[in-house]
């Protein structure tokens, strides 16, 4: 069991690497924003990207969630081309037909979005982004489904170096603000599709199987609505915001996001893109299920750990990379840090779902989630205002992994470690708790007090009893080893 454990936190390994090394990349541009952009510019830029995310979830119609699928349940090399063949040929042509019809209304989109057509061409932009998103993607899910992680990584580096460089030219150079960020995304999109597609096109030709996409999207179709509700949870605060309070509030949240964000970028994506072809590798091992609980009581254990370092550290870490008007999103932090630690539990809780392919539960989870995050931001916001938006989220997120758990439960019963569970969060309250009571006007001072309060986490959890006898050997074993090489 042990040897499987280590396979996916091998890829999980090399896939945390890549993807700390893209948003370091991504935190380095930070003081250029603040620098260059107001936080009502940066609201304006935030709904922009959520468009994009929008957008690359309706455009697959489902047909990337459905390919790891059939992937792995055809063994040949033959018929896995003809998959991927299928998938690709059917992206494009639906990419197609999406672009065409939402650039044909551009500037009634950003009349709708910003009360005028001033944002036209920043939308065209967004449109034709979102077109070579999908194929690349698709490119990239292939890498990951052959278990190519350090190819997928160097990929995704390079890309975000690419953006990176071109934003610095066009926001210094050429001054070119909000728009000079998005041709920075489109440039480096296009240069990653005219390098990833003909591979892939190449590698699998031009074949095309109803029956294999008929299999792919009625797996991966329901994902859509859960992604779209997925999304309403996640993005349409956004607009609320815009809305209902201010451009510099919504600027504010969306810098505070991005802290909050940093718990996803760091653990839960490397690992999840791990996990989507680990879990379906082992389904049908006899001891399948103690693998899947076993990985849940290690993902809570990361993932808090990681969620607490982001929340402690949050203000100091604006103070050093923010200007003074953006130092006020810290409050939000934690908030989203740990609603992003439910949506990892949501996933993993969901394995049963998954495994007697009862797929058609997921849109009803998450639209009700989505519909009481609506709701919430509606009624909080214009109390509140970013606060509300925080409260709003991480209550709907609190419900995704109550529904996913007792749906699974009733096809495919997994017994997981709740005892230990409960310590984690226990603790993991008590070190929060702890760094609230931090005050010093030394800000190298409180980084250093804070941090010995983090570092207790594992030693708290150790008092508490909660790791294993062949846990403590194995982590023995490894430190042994390592001292005689």
């Amino acid at each position: 069991m042990f040897s499987e454990l280590f396979r996916l936190s091998k890829h999980s390994f090399v896939y945390g690497i890549g993807v700390i090394v893209s948003s370091l990349i991504g935190f380095v541009l930070i003081p250029l924003y603040t620098h260059y952009l107001t936080p009502a510019d940066y609201g304006i830029l935030e709904i922009f990207y959520t468009t994009l995310t929008i957008l690359a979830i309706i455009l697959p119609l489902g047909v990337t969630g459905g390919l790891v699928m059939s992937y792995y349940e055809n063994k040949d090399t033959e018929s896995r081309k003809l998959s991927l063949s299928t998938a690709w040929l059917f992206l494009t042509a639906v990419s197609l037909c999406f672009l065409a019809l939402l650039e044909t209304f551009a500037g009634t989109i950003s009349s709708l979005a910003f009360g005028s057509s001033e944002y036209t061409f920043h939308f065209h932009i967004v449109f034709l982004s979102a077109f070579l998103d999908a194929s690349i993607i698709l490119a990239l899910l292939v890498l990951r489904v052959r278990e190519k992680s350090v190819n997928y990584i160097v990929v995704s580096v390079t890309r975000t170096l690419l953006s990176m460089g071109l934003t610095i030219f066009f926001i210094v150079a050429l001054q070119k603000g909000v728009m000079g960020i998005l041709l920075s995304h489109l440039i480096a999109a296009g240069l990653l599709y005219l390098f990833l597609i003909p591979r892939l096109v190449k590698g699998t030709g031009f074949k095309f199987s109803l029956v294999k996409l008929k299999g792919m999207v009625s797996y991966g179709l329901p994902y859509i609505p859960s992604n779209l509700a997925s999304w309403i949870m996640t993005m349409s605060d956004r607009y609320f915001l815009l809305f209902l309070a201010t451009g510099t509030e919504l600027g504010l949240y969306s810098m505070g996001y991005k802290f909050g964000m940093l718990v996803h970028a760091m653990f839960i994506t490397p690992f999840m893109l791990a996990y989507g072809p680990f879990f379906w590798s082992v389904a049908k091992m006899d001891n399948a299920k103690h693998i899947y609980s076993l990985i849940f009581t290690y993902f809570i254990f990361t993932s808090v750990f990681i969620a607490l370092a982001v929340s402690i550290l949050a203000r100091e870490i604006l103070a050093i990379m923010a200007t003074p008007p953006f130092y006020d999103a810290y409050r939000v932090v934690p908030i989203i840090a740990f609603s992003y630690v439910l949506t990892g539990c949501y996933s993993l809780l969901a394995a049963g779902i998954g495994i007697k392919k009862k797929t058609k539960w997921i849109p009803l989870i998450t639209g009700i989630g989505a519909t009481i995050n609506l709701g919430l931001n509606y009624i909080l916001i214009p109390l509140y205002g970013m606060m509300g938006a925080a409260i709003a989220t991480i209550t709907a997120y609190s419900l995704l992994p109550i529904g996913s758990y007792f749906i699974s439960r009733r096809y495919y019963i997994i017994n997981y470690e709740w005892s230990r569970i409960i310590k984690i969060v226990i603790v993991g309250g008590m070190v929060y708790t702890m760094s609230l009571f931090v005050i010093n006007e030394s800000l190298v001072i409180t980084i250093m007090l804070k941090l010995t309060i983090l570092l207790s986490y594992p030693i708290l959890l150790y008092l508490f009893r909660f790791y294993q006898p062949e846990e403590l050997q194995k982590v023995r074993e490894v430190i042994k080893g390592r001292l005689h090489r």
